[in-house]
């Protein structure tokens, strides 16, 4: 008996989708200390824009977007969703 089997989702199928990383609960170091090799591996694995859930601390997004623009990457307002959340992408030339 044979059974028809779906094929698995191709990985650059799965990398077309925005990453998220919610940052609720962490404290602003543990931000520093994470955020940038998160960002970096994703990247470097082929994800190039992400979601960062900020929540609504105003010094919170300015510490995700300081970090973003230390290595290469611009952080801006989700003005077409959560409000607590900052997109990231790479800073073009």
């Amino acid at each position: 008996m044979s059974f028809w089997h779906l094929p698995k989702l191709s990985t650059k199928l799965n990398k077309l989708t925005l990453l998220k990383k919610d940052l609720h609960g962490l404290t602003y170091s543990e931000v520093e200390d994470m955020l940038p090799n998160w960002i970096l591996t994703n990247y470097n694995d082929g994800h190039h824009d992400f979601e960062i859930i900020t929540g609504n601390s105003f010094q919170m997004k300015n510490l995700v977007k300081k970090i973003c623009l230390e290595y290469g990457f611009h952080a801006t307002e989700n003005f077409k969703g959560n409000t607590g959340s900052l997109i990231v992408g790479i800073r073009s030339v």
